[in-house]
């Protein structure tokens, strides 16, 4: 394979249909090893940027080099040995196998009078069971479903043995687990030195799989780089319209996208303070975030899941260091947010002398929704004392205790 630092340089193009201008200035490089997710809304010119840069579709000004080399100089036998396009939708002939459309994958490297050696064939069978679809060599193409046929289409691309892959919404007709695999791939290949420009219509498994993200917007690049700063509140926003909350999850490392649409939901409600931690208010949070709920709260820790989620849906916090007691001033601060709110929820966690300040701050509510969904008792690690005080606050008539499914559907009702 040939070696360079850059492997396609974009330089300004535009691109575009009769008059309509799709693809308005747009400068990018790619190099080895690259896995280039490609978002953006309806209309944006995903596709036709693809298109443009295999040469399918001539863009009106800029220059696109491969190799160094400007790509409209290039023959289309040399194009194709350098690029391989799996298109969006794919026109099926009737009676031609699956192994016979990957064996096209090949035509770059024959001659018109040629046929297809056994070397070629088994660079055929070979991607094809990369691909997972070995089996289907001698099936007809149109019996097989649409995922089979994406599929087939990327063992076609693979076949060609190109170190550039544009994959168009590879994924489209494909089941989750396949999506999935398209995407694994994708890396593995990636891994081995080729680079990967693959248009995706969704933002998990882009940000989970890529290795840099590319955000069109009204005909030109809105971000380019790594997916945690790509795929973020603001830039989500602008482009689709969206109202989100991106994090990283805890769990699985990668970057969690919530999108939702707080306008849906009316006048903003009443102001809410949560107390929580350790996992506790996060289902809390986002619910009253999506109903419109301004929230604040207090005091969450740092490094803390329920920190995380505070902060990806943008409510007013009270962040303490993640190990030791609540400091006064903070402290002071949680009970100030507590008067200033309408209603303070206490979530169902765990007591410690570190946190006990939280429960303390509890009794200064005026009117204060305790969410149990565990005994106290197995949530006291103060030898008693936060159970004693646990038990006086519910005694309060200011006090209302519900498990969690209770209280969400009062924040889906908006009748806090």
């Amino acid at each position: 394979m040939q070696e360079s630092a850059t492997i396609i340089d974009i330089r300004h193009i535009q691109v575009g249909y009769g008059q309509k201008t799709v693809i308005g200035d747009v400068t990018l490089t790619a190099g080895p090893g690259e896995l280039i997710g490609i978002l953006g809304p309806n209309g944006s010119g995903k596709s036709t940027l693809l298109k443009s840069l295999c040469g399918l579709l001539p863009y009106s000004k800029g220059e696109v080099l491969l190799f160094g080399r400007p790509l409209l100089s290039m023959s289309e036998r040399d194009r194709a040995r350098q690029v391989a396009y799996m298109q969006q939708e794919v026109q099926v002939s009737f009676g031609i196998t699956a192994l016979d459309a990957v064996l096209t994958g090949r035509y770059p490297y024959l001659h018109w009078w040629q046929n297809e050696s056994p070397a070629d064939y088994a660079i055929a069978r070979q991607y094809m069971s990369f691909a997972g679809v070995g089996d289907l060599a001698q099936r007809p193409l149109h019996e097989l479903s649409g995922g089979e046929r994406q599929r087939v289409m990327l063992a076609k691309a693979l076949a060609q043995e190109t170190p550039l892959l544009f994959l168009d919404e590879p994924t489209a007709s494909l089941d989750l687990s396949y999506q999935e695999e398209i995407f694994r791939y994708c890396q593995q290949i990636c891994r081995e030195g080729k680079t990967v420009l693959i248009v995706v219509h969704d933002i998990r498994l882009a940000a989970k799989f890529c290795s840099r993200l590319i955000l069109l917007s009204a005909g030109g690049i809105l971000s380019d780089g790594p997916p945690s700063q790509v795929v973020t509140p603001e830039h989500l926003y602008q482009a689709f319209g969206l109202q989100s909350a991106v994090y990283e999850n805890y769990i699985s490392g990668q970057l969690d996208i919530h999108t939702y649409d707080r306008r849906s939901a009316g006048q903003p409600g009443k102001a809410i303070h949560v107390i929580g931690g350790g996992g506790t208010i996060g289902t809390i949070i986002r619910a009253l975030r999506e109903n419109a709920y301004p929230v604040s709260c207090g005091i969450l820790r740092q490094g803390d899941m329920d920190t995380a989620v505070a902060m990806a849906f943008g409510t007013d916090n009270l962040v303490s260091q993640a190990f030791g007691p609540i400091g006064r001033e903070l402290g002071e601060q949680n009970r100030q947010k507590i008067a200033q709110a309408h209603y303070t929820i206490l979530g169902n966690l765990y007591f410690s002398q570190e946190n006990l300040d939280n429960l303390k701050a509890a009794f200064t509510a005026g009117r204060l929704i305790i969410v149990e969904d565990s005994p106290i008792n197995s949530r006291d690690g103060t030898a008693g004392e936060a159970a004693l005080l646990y038990r006086q606050l519910t005694a309060r008539p200011e006090t209302t205790v519900m498990k969690l499914d209770e209280l969400l559907l009062a924040v889906e009702k908006r009748s806090l």
